[in-house]
């Protein structure tokens, strides 16, 4: 029967695949935030490890290598049931996850160790959480021009992580400046413009994990940005 005029096309099974995961990604982008500005930076890290942690035993579990009721005997099912959901096809351990808290454990180390400012660590956050996701559901549903270096990828997924990863970055960014009670100086906007560009190329990359080098290299251009023009920055 043919489809009425201007009803919903459906879903596809790899839109629904990508829902999904992007749906985890914002949400762990989101509670990151208040999670680093109310509790001790500490108690952030050591719950992000403890996910880590956790995703690994219901791996183990999941794969026999643990007896499934010898750890997590009432997290284990639901749990289970999200790392199936979400793990890419052909893939094992669920790197995904794990690399994605790894991303944002380590930003938040190079504000302790290197003096990143928060407002950059937060805009890469962003650029992770919504700009990788806008990327993806943008690039399985309208994707049609290839990439020349990475055909998996397209330019109206890539344009749309840099929209979409440059305008969370400048939102989020702004939370410390508002926290310290500064405006926000106009040359920081293009810091946050160019570590979205940085980020939307970064996740072009044939074969390595997004997760992992689309946070670094967003931070990395853009603490390299705002130390050239010496901004003093939150």
């Amino acid at each position: 029967m043919e489809r009425a005029s201007g009803a919903m096309p459906p879903v596809s099974p790899a839109m629904r695949f990508e829902l999904r995961r992007k749906v985890l990604h914002v949400m762990v982008a989101v509670v990151a935030v208040p999670a680093i500005l109310l509790l001790p930076f500490g108690l952030v890290v050591a719950a992000a490890l403890a996910g880590i942690v956790v995703i690994t035993l219901v791996w183990a579990v999941d794969r026999r290598y643990i007896k499934p009721d010898a750890r997590l005997p009432r997290l284990h099912a639901p749990l289970q049931k999200i790392l199936r959901a979400t793990r890419r096809p052909g893939e094992d351990f669920p790197w995904s996850p794990v690399l994605y808290t790894a991303a944002l454990v380590l930003i938040g180390l190079a504000h302790v160790w290197w003096g990143l400012s928060w407002a950059i660590a937060f805009a890469a956050f962003a650029i992770l959480g919504l700009g990788d996701a806008a990327s993806a559901l943008v690039g399985v549903a309208y994707g049609r021009r290839r990439l020349p270096w990475n055909r998996k990828k397209s330019w109206e997924g890539t344009g749309a992580g840099f929209v979409a990863g440059a305008l969370a970055g400048l939102v989020m960014a702004a939370i410390p400046f508002a926290f310290k009670g500064v405006v926000v100086p106009p040359p920081f906007f293009a810091v946050v413009l160019a570590g979205a560009a940085a980020g939307a190329l970064a996740e072009t990359i044939p074969r390595v994990e997004d997760n992992l080098v689309v946070p670094l290299a967003s931070a990395a251009t853009m603490f390299g940005l705002a130390t050239a023009l010496g901004l003093a920055l939150p």
